[in-house]
């Protein structure tokens, strides 16, 4: 009797105890592969992705946002969307990824047709167009297995991340 009274209260409960947890890790696989994904998009090697993202405007300063899925299936981010994918890997391949089902979003400020550069740059902050700064998100939906949250989150919630640093270039 006692059993039939107490085993739904420990039940939902080891549920919710499980949903935290699984959200912590998954917050930081994605804390770990917005850090690789921007470690990437700011290296003097993306500088002509930048400059190819950067190529269809004119004038400036504009901020363009590129979004791809993780793990990529090809664009111009490829490359920056592996490299996240791969930060949280289990087995070495994107495919293998935490993260799977993702989406990252790079953010790369532009002025005349190019990518702004540290030469270039006007000097204020990550939000402002003008900057040479980068930005990348990558938001994750993360399904709730406790039945009580499911009308509260409606079955699942994004977890999302965004970081900005300065361009190597």
């Amino acid at each position: 009797m006692e059993a039939a009274i107490t085993l739904p209260i420990v039940l939902l409960l080891a549920l919710g105890v499980t949903d935290i947890g699984r959200s912590f890790y998954y917050r930081e696989a994605v804390t770990n592969s917005v850090r690789q994904a921007l470690r990437i998009g700011v290296s003097s090697y993306q500088q002509s992705t930048a400059n190819n993202v950067c190529a269809s405007t004119a004038g400036g300063p504009v901020a363009v946002t590129v979004t791809s899925a993780v793990p990529p299936a090809g664009g111009l981010i490829a490359t920056i969307a592996t490299q996240a994918a791969l930060e949280s890997s289990k087995d070495g391949t994107p495919a293998g990824s935490a993260i799977a089902g993702a989406t990252l979003s790079v953010t790369f400020h532009c002025l005349n047709g190019a990518a702004v550069t540290n030469a270039t740059t006007n000097g204020n902050g990550p939000a402002d167009p003008g900057s040479d700064s980068i930005t990348a998100t990558i938001t994750q939906p993360m399904s709730v297995v406790t039945p009580l949250l499911w009308p509260i989150t409606g079955g699942s919630f994004p977890i999302r991340v965004t970081s900005s640093q300065r361009a190597e270039y």
